[in-house]
């Protein structure tokens, strides 16, 4: 089995890249969609925030409000330090398990914070996408319905295109070209 890391800033388009991958064959384990799994309403991630937060992000519902707890941490080095001291454990641990049971020859990790010094798992190709700040901002804006000035935050704590550039195996500049980047999936699938 190969393990391929995608990582790259929010809205670069690691999501657009990895549905590629995914027509090649490709298993996608996605930290993100994992995040959003371990951190539902009475999940032992999901205690751990609210114990450290407080009770304000935790909507009604019992869900977490993503919104109102992503305002603080993208604003607050040390807060966002908490939460993925928090969350990545049991995000690695769910992704331990759908490494172990994928039935592919090739595994895509897609994960913004491949880079960071607590991940636990050797990629085999680490694959950095990148794409110019408005256009992320856009994107970013219109996906998850913040405002331009929370998207710039989010930005403002993430690793820079030319940190991706100088870590990745390779980086792939997404500008929005879908057949450029079936290409690059396809060139990615076939090394």
């Amino acid at each position: 089995m190969k393990i391929i890391g995608i990582t790259g800033g929010s809205g670069a388009g690691k999501t657009t890249v990895c549905a590629e991958l995914k027509k090649c064959g490709a298993v996608i384990v996605d930290a993100d969609k994992i995040s959003k799994e371990v951190t539902k309403k009475g999940s032992p991630a999901l205690c751990e925030i609210e114990k450290a937060f407080g009770r304000q992000y935790v909507l009604p519902s019992g869900e977490l409000d993503r919104k109102s707890l992503g305002k603080i941490v993208f604003s607050d080095d040390s807060k966002l330090e908490v939460l993925n001291k928090i969350t990545h454990k049991h995000i690695y641990l769910k992704m331990e398990q759908e490494i172990e049971n994928a039935r592919s020859s090739v595994v895509v990790l897609d994960v913004p914070l491949l880079f960071g010094t607590d991940f636990p798992f050797q990629c085999d190709l680490t694959v950095a996408v990148v794409a110019d700040k408005e256009e992320r901002i856009r994107r970013i804006v219109a996906r998850d319905g913040i405002t331009r000035e929370m998207a710039e935050a989010r930005i403002k704590n993430q690793m820079s295109d030319d940190e991706y550039r100088a870590l990745a195996d390779i980086c792939f500049e997404n500008d929005g070209d879908i057949p450029k980047i079936k290409a690059f999936a396809k060139e990615i699938c076939e090394k």
